[in-house]
């Protein structure tokens, strides 16, 4: 009995030593990065879809919305109107970097990739593109800058 209570301690002792730490959690970047885009609206104040046509919003845009869980929504709205969100669809995201600088989205009405150039608690700035930009870094791509809005909490 003696020997099998020392076996299963041997046993527990080499599987707790054999843990690297942690694997599946955010370094401290990678939660600065999730906490700046999941806690605000991004309304879109600028588009260039190339070719020249520029677009500027001032009032009427697009919400996107991230949520921590790899849910998000976008609707149609307004700057000035927070209880403006038409025409709501739903998507799922996830990174696809480790530096988290690459989005993929996917659902209604949304697929494709954002490569973030800029990310502050007030601005995103990013680059839509239909494959993944660090696999095919020569493709078209849309540039779109938001401005956040702080969530308000019902």
């Amino acid at each position: 009995m003696k020997s099998v209570v020392i076996s299963v301690f041997a046993c527990m002792l080499a599987v707790l030593s054999s843990c690297e730490g942690r694997s599946g959690y955010l370094d401290e970047g990678q939660q600065t990065t999730v906490t700046m885009l999941t806690d605000v609206e991004w309304l879109m104040s600028y588009a260039d879809y190339g070719y020249g046509s520029v677009e500027t919003y001032d009032d009427g845009t697009r919400i996107y919305k991230f949520d921590k869980t790899g849910k998000g929504w976008f609707a149609s709205g307004s700057f000035t109107d927070i209880s403006k969100k038409d025409d709501v669809s739903y998507y799922q995201w996830t990174f696809t970097t480790e530096n988290f600088v690459v989005i993929y989205m996917t659902g209604h009405s949304v697929e494709g990739y954002w490569y973030i150039e800029k990310l502050t608690p007030n601005e995103l700035w990013v680059q839509w593109t239909q494959q993944d930009p660090v696999l095919h870094p020569n493709q078209d791509k849309d540039i779109y800058k938001f401005k956040a809005r702080k969530v308000i909490k019902q």
